[in-house]
């Protein structure tokens, strides 16, 4: 896209010798723009990892050396999810290859709905727990109507990314938990994003009861990122799960001055002694916070 947006500006060039420069001026204003912008836009041989601001919730952009696109979660926001992939994702690219939603509720799911009506999306992936809310209905009725094939995720479920990149699902069970504080969060989508040595942990807002269910199954859990769950609430973050992650990086998905006084600070104080100082990063300070890997290092931006 680059090279053909260069090779266009030359001609343009070209042709504009000796007329006036009032005709030439905006068209070659365009071209440097889309020159420019597909330059910034156009993927790497790097994953990328997004935890994208969206305020209050969750939502992740994944885009792969092969060029696939999955979006996790959505956040609360149509606004804010369209804003911030339209600032993520190739200007000319409309379609995501995997959409998951880790559990209905709104701060997850409302952003996805918008992306439904606005991308071409080939595929979701959802825990199959149902939620009577107007989004929820909204979310099947626009995959019903767009013929989008719909996976209920359960442990064991692996789906290959190209280039050496997986996703392993980890949770939900195949017998969903029950008489839980939350069932509904904690049958949510807990996801392991492999790259060579370097692996990320996205615990989607599992509480306590969920994160013992994955330590009993002896899933393989340690991951260099970690994705805090439930937005660094207190239901979550046991000690015991710390230590089977050990992660070196921990992200917490939060918002602003939000009513629920997320992040709980005995969580956060956890989360430092167990991983060190500065090695957690909120979206509420740092704005979206991008990962970049090659397999074996790891790199980090922030917006702020």
């Amino acid at each position: 896209m680059v090279s053909q947006a260069k090779n266009y500006l030359a001609r343009v060039l070209k042709l504009a010798s000796g007329v006036p420069i009032k005709w030439t001026l905006v068209p070659l204003l365009l071209v440097a723009i889309l020159v420019w912008i597909a330059a910034i836009t156009t993927p790497d041989t790097k994953l990328h990892v997004f935890f994208l601001d969206v305020g209050q919730g969750d939502a992740i952009l994944i885009r792969t050396p092969s060029h696939h696109h999955i979006l996790i979660d959505g956040g609360p926001s149509p606004e804010a999810i369209t804003n911030e992939l339209g600032e993520r994702l190739p200007f000319w690219s409309r379609s995501i290859d995997l959409v998951v939603l880790t559990h209905p509720h709104d701060d997850h799911i409302t952003g996805l709905v918008e992306v439904l009506r606005r991308y071409e999306v080939k595929q979701v992936l959802e825990s199959g727990i149902e939620c009577d809310s107007p989004a929820y209905s909204e979310w099947l009725k626009l995959i019903d109507e767009k013929g989008i094939k719909r996976t209920i995720a359960r442990a064991g479920q692996r789906i290959e990314l190209g280039a050496g990149i997986w996703l392993d699902i980890l949770h939900p069970p195949a017998d969903l938990l029950q008489g839980t504080d939350s069932d509904t969060d904690n049958n949510g989508v807990v996801l392991r994003l492999v790259y060579g040595e370097v692996s990320f942990l996205l615990t989607a807002d599992i509480y306590h009861e969920g994160e013992q269910c994955l330590l009993r199954q002896g899933v393989e859990l340690e991951s260099a990122v970690l994705k805090v769950a439930h937005h660094g609430a207190d239901t979550s973050s046991s000690l015991p799960f710390l230590n089977a992650v050990s992660p070196q990086l921990a992200i917490i998905s939060v918002g602003e001055d939000n009513p629920y006084h997320l992040p709980d600070e005995e969580v956060c104080d956890r989360l430092e002694q167990s991983l060190g100082q500065d090695r957690v990063y909120l979206t509420s300070e740092r704005g979206t916070i991008e990962l970049i890997s090659d397999g074996h290092k790891l790199w980090l931006k922030t917006e702020r």
